[in-house]
């Protein structure tokens, strides 16, 4: 990419600019594959350390590498499964509803959420063509309102070549009250036995709008097998092919080495400069080349290009609050005869929309994931190795270990930072970059968690989904359990509650006994649970501090603050919470 020096002034300027932008974000859902439209992968929300209390969500299906919840702004959860299933779930990870798409489709990419609250997902399929080793892919969109009922479905278009194989997760384009679904699809060209990334831009009621050609790859013949080497992972079309050759329906990973030969393919992303104009959709053809188009009167138009000629891009575009792109690229290596194969080593490269050059960032260990985009504007880089690289002040650093290989990017929100390996789920401090906690597990590091509106975080691993709970917090609403009003937030104590007030016994808001204990199979529970969530209880009410609490074992239906229930026979509840100012 031919990128100059860049002083480590303006990236300090850059990172500023990036912290004054997310402090005044309200908090979001996350609604797209990377966090937002722009892959930033932050949450401008207050998170706990993800660690105790946490609920396992199995039999959901399988889901592909790459793939993640996306979460409404109600908290809704929304995951696709391989055997072609959209699971909801409420924001506790308890049933909400399930579909299943077309027989015989797969879903290999996050959904996506509209503004009106509806769920769009990816199906594709593999058929065979002629010959038992030839394989054709079909893609489909399918429209879901956010109660479960199935709109429409619409094909991707034809072009009389192989495919489509539309396995990148969808992104939203916004303008105003405008809005469109762009996904970029891969074609085999039957003749030349290279490939075509396409720019589909669809109507959220299904009419195609555009398709655009981001370019046409034609691969050189170096002997052998007559296509280099970064092709041989593909069972479909280069690079991109890994994810519809699912016919097995299931992924496992090496016990060694990369977790995937080949990265999933990317995203697009999407940015609107703070002060307006026209947003600018970003696509990777996961090879070479980064494109840049704008979206007007339903016709999309290239304003950019950047070309890397000495490296694979591998993850989606993540576009910083100034404008800049950043993107992942590994190296690579050539024969004497001009045979590419990838390299270990890799770079964070940075391109437009702004046009100002920013030296890349040199990566020990190359990265699938995309870079991820913290509270005070740093950036987070997951590598291969599990290894976490933040960019500051214009120098990486590498004094962060994650818990085994990963493809999976980060997760921030306000507080702390989220990392899925292999053998464990690592928390760490936004301030301090602290490990704060780590939950051990086996077969992560293949999907990326995610960060609902209220605090929630989900994680994947072994075909499991994990429900972090929230952070125990202050409510500013004050509910008076002897009346059963709600009086105005942020009253003053001093004038509106008396100095002191009992519970006997403290109920949640759906009538249940408080659980005592943060794990719900109540292991491990002692003082230092019931300390917490008594002073988080008397918090909610408006009381400062905890006075008094008495714990005894009964035979009730028993409730956590965020929702969740024990499930013993005899639960761990408070009878007694004594709350003072």
């Amino acid at each position: 990419m031919m990128l100059r020096n860049f002083s480590v002034t303006r990236l300090i300027a850059l990172c500023a600019v990036g912290a004054v932008a997310l402090a005044g974000t309200p908090a979001s859902a996350w609604e797209f594959a990377h966090g937002n439209r722009d892959n930033s992968g932050f949450a401008n929300v207050v998170t706990a350390p993800a660690g105790k209390g946490s609920l396992s969500v199995p039999g959901l299906g399988k889901f592909a590498p790459g793939a993640g919840p996306v979460v409404a702004l109600d908290g809704t959860v929304y995951v696709g499964t391989i055997e072609g299933k959209l699971v909801a779930l409420h924001a506790d990870g308890s049933p909400f509803w399930s579909r299943d798409i077309t027989p015989g489709q797969s879903i290999v990419a996050s959904p996506v959420i509209s503004s009106d609250g509806s769920v769009y997902v990816i199906g594709v399929g593999v058929e065979r063509e002629n010959r038992p080793d030839a394989r054709v892919a079909s893609a489909t969109l399918h429209h879901f309102t956010s109660t479960g009922a199935w709109l429409n479905q619409i094909a991707f278009p034809q072009h009389g070549e192989v495919g489509p194989a539309a396995l990148s997760p969808p992104n939203i384009w916004r303008s105003g009250s405008a809005e469109a679904i762009m996904i970029p699809a891969a074609y085999r060209n039957k003749v030349t036995g290279g490939y075509s990334v396409r720019l589909i831009a669809f109507s959220l009621t299904g009419q195609v709008l555009d398709d655009k050609v981001v370019i046409n790859i034609t691969p050189q013949t170096f002997g052998g097998s007559g296509r280099p080497s970064w092709m041989d992972a593909s069972c479909l079309v280069p690079v991109l092919g890994w994810g519809v050759c699912l016919g097995a329906r299931e992924y496992t990973p090496p016990s060694s080495g990369p977790l995937l030969k080949t990265a999933p393919a990317p995203g697009v992303g999407i940015f609107t400069f703070a002060g307006g104009g026209t947003p600018f959709i970003l696509v990777s053809d996961h090879y070479k080349d980064l494109v840049g188009y704008t979206f007007s009167s339903q016709r999309l138009t290239e304003t950019f290009r950047v070309h890397d000629n000495n490296g694979f891009m591998r993850t989606p575009p993540m576009i910083l609050p100034d404008g800049h792109s950043l993107i992942g690229v590994q190296g690579l290596e050539r024969d004497n005869i001009g045979a590419e194969t990838p390299a270990s080593g890799g770079r964070i490269a940075f391109a437009g929309p702004n046009g100002n050059k920013i030296a890349p960032v040199a990566l020990v260990v190359a990265t699938q994931a995309a870079p991820t985009r913290m509270a005070d504007g740093r950036v987070a880089v997951v590598d291969g190795a599990g290894g976490v690289v933040i960019v500051k002040d214009g120098k990486p650093f590498n004094g962060m270990q994650g818990a085994g290989r990963s493809i999976a990017s980060a997760a921030a929100s306000r507080t702390h930072l989220f990392v899925s390996g292999t053998d464990g789920f690592v928390t760490y401090d936004t301030n301090s970059l602290a490990e704060v906690a780590r939950f051990p597990w086996v077969g992560g590091g293949l999907n990326p968690p995610v960060i609902g509106p209220k605090g929630h975080v989900y994680a994947i691993a072994s075909n499991i989904l994990f429900v972090f709970p929230p952070k125990l917090s202050v409510d500013t609403t004050i509910r008076q359990p002897q009346s059963g009003l709600t009086v105005a937030t942020n009253p003053d104590p001093a004038t509106t509650q008396p100095q002191e007030q009992t519970y006997q016994p403290p109920m949640t808001t759906n009538g249940n006994h408080l659980f005592a204990c943060e794990e719900l199979d109540q292991d491990d529970c002692g003082k230092g649970d019931h300390k917490d969530i008594s002073l988080a209880w008397c918090q909610k009410q408006g009381y400062p501090k905890v006075k008094d609490y008495d714990v005894d074992s009964k035979k009730v239906k028993a409730e956590t603050l965020d929702g969740r229930f024990c499930s013993k026979n005899k639960c761990k509840v408070f009878d007694t919470i004594a709350c003072e100012m």
